[in-house]
């Protein structure tokens, strides 16, 4: 894997975090991934389809409504 890929940077920063919590507790890392990397990938698949927001939440395999939602949580 090169060193700018996707999994890397994720455990790159996964990392990064653990040490940096000093003896306190881990807690919502899912969470914390996912609202790291969700809005990248929906900006990019919007951009990819122009806006097209049915053609984008069958690419992103969830449904339009769900995709609504994320793109106003996200201020997309």
């Amino acid at each position: 894997m090169s060193p700018t890929d996707l999994p890397t940077c994720i455990n790159a920063k996964l990392e990064r975090y653990f040490r940096q919590l000093n003896g306190e507790k881990a807690s919502n890392v899912f969470k914390m991934v996912i609202n790291d990397v969700e809005p990248i990938v929906i900006k990019h698949v919007l951009e990819f389809t122009k806006q097209n927001q049915s053609e984008a939440s069958r690419i992103l395999g969830i449904n339009r409504g769900t995709l609504k939602k994320k793109i106003e949580l996200y201020k997309l």
